[in-house]
């Protein structure tokens, strides 16, 4: 039988106190109210109340005085020192939102489940504003993405609170702090139109910026951290050292053919001193909101519309261009650095209709895809040859000759303007005429289709 907890009542002077008792025995107190407004009745319920709070939550009288929020955070750095600086500034944004709410003087401890579910719904409302000009416009408000992203970080704040013995439960805890609907209907970037996109670019630092981003799938933190010396142009691979990605883990990505000439050709017309790949002098880095006017700037120079979330996008694209091509759902997933549950949740986008068509038979079949599968495995000289011989084919197949040129019997049935009737049999125009330099070939065209061919003449059999 679990043992209740005793509490009772005393005095502090002006204020009444409910003494008791933690798991170690050492006398703690916590304080009522004051006696000017409270009776001993009442601070009596509040002992049994009390009571009945650490009999359902015995760890409650361990806890030592909570610090307020503003303090926490502070506590809360203190103890990640390995926080990224981008990590640490979104804790920081989201951290003083929710001080502006509850105030930065208001212990951590005071903070309720009612508390975090009315500061997600003041996030989720339209941002009040004090100019009577804009009043019965439309305001904008946060999307959900964002609230969930402001919440996700408040409730790893709390949750340190609870490993280290200051909180018993989270607040935040049955928060929802990831958006109901994933929207998967985002823009995609064909080859020739990002081609478009890099001749835009004023600089190569910003060529390389983007196709980093679009051909290889890099993160846009991960492709300004990129350095010349991590690449090997032998085996057209780079290497990622932990410092740099996200993960905190090595990872190699291999280098897409118009990647790999990209970027040969800006490391030879490069200063061998500059090691970055994105200079800072031709990107700036100050921040983000600078690098986004500046991408839009380049799209309207392109004379393409921007799309929303614009350098994300360019990674998603990346990483559905490797699913297609990579048939091991691994190796997608280790090349572009993150988990297969993140990878379905946020970089597989919707089906496509040439994959629904070649399930359904609409737009190919089955010979077709194996056709396109064989193709891919050919050396690009093979690929020429067989591209060659298919051209020929097709010459035979709708002319009828080997050399694509219409039969004797077709033109004979079709004669042009300038040509004469064939002679009557037994006449002595019944023969082709000949030339005294070449008897091999007539010395007329018998039609417009053979001037200036005079080997296709050999076959012509019209009296001139």
């Amino acid at each position: 039988m679990v043992k209740k907890h005793a509490v009772s009542l005393a005095s502090n002077g002006k204020y009444w106190l409910a003494r008791y008792y933690d798991s170690m025995g050492k006398r703690k107190g916590k304080l009522l109210g004051p006696k000017a407004e409270l009776g001993r009745r009442q601070t009596l319920v509040l002992c049994e109340r009390f009571a009945v709070e650490l009999h359902s939550n015995p760890a409650r009288a361990d806890l030592s005085k909570a610090p307020t929020i503003s303090k926490w955070i502070e506590s809360f750095f203190a103890l990640k020192p390995d926080l990224g600086p981008k990590a640490r500034r979104a804790y920081l944004i989201a951290g003083q939102k929710f001080k502006n709410f509850v105030g930065e003087h208001t212990r951590i401890d005071r903070i309720t489940p009612a508390i975090a579910a009315e500061w997600v719904t003041r996030l989720s409302e339209p941002a009040s504003t004090n100019n009577a000009n804009i009043v019965g416009k439309d305001q904008k408000s946060l999307s959900p993405a964002t609230v969930a992203h402001y919440c996700r970080h408040i409730r790893c704040l709390l949750n340190e609170a609870v490993h280290q013995g200051i909180l018993i439960a989270n607040p935040f805890a049955r928060i929802r702090t990831q958006p109901r609907k994933i929207e998967r209907n985002w823009h995609y970037v064909p080859r020739e139109l990002f081609s478009r996109i890099l001749d835009a670019c004023p600089n190569t630092g910003w060529k390389c910026f983007l196709a980093l981003q679009r051909m290889g799938g890099l993160r846009k933190g991960e492709s300004l951290a990129t350095k010349w010396d991590m690449f090997d142009f032998t085996r057209r691979v780079l290497t990622l050292p932990e410092t740099v990605t996200k993960t905190g883990q090595e990872r190699i990505i291999p280098l897409d053919p118009e990647l790999f000439a990209l970027l040969q050709t800006v490391k030879a017309t490069r200063d061998a001193s500059v090691s970055d790949v994105v200079p800072t002098s031709e990107v700036d880095r100050s921040s983000d909101s600078n690098q986004h006017s500046r991408f839009i700037t380049i799209l309207k120079r392109a004379k393409v519309s921007p799309w929303e979330d614009l350098f994300q996008t360019l990674r998603r694209n990346a990483v559905q261009d490797l699913r297609e091509t990579l048939k091991d759902p691994w190796a997608v997933t280790a090349i572009a650095g993150h988990s297969e549950e993140v990878e379905r949740k946020y970089y597989l986008g919707r089906i496509r209709q040439g994959d629904l068509d070649r399930i359904t038979g609409i737009g190919g079949d089955k010979q077709t895809a194996e056709l396109m599968d064989l193709w891919a495995r050919l050396t690009p000289d093979q690929q020429s040859k067989l591209l060659a011989l298919l051209r020929a084919a097709t010459v035979r197949a709708e002319t009828g000759t080997e050399t694509g040129t219409k039969s004797a019997p077709a033109l004979e049935a079709t004669p042009g303007k300038n040509e004469k009737e064939p002679a009557k049999p037994g006449s002595k125009g019944n023969a082709p005429r000949r030339t005294a330099t070449n008897a091999d070939f007539c010395g007329k065209y018998a039609c417009s289709r053979h001037r200036g061919c005079r080997k296709r003449c050999k076959t012509c059999l019209f009296r001139f």
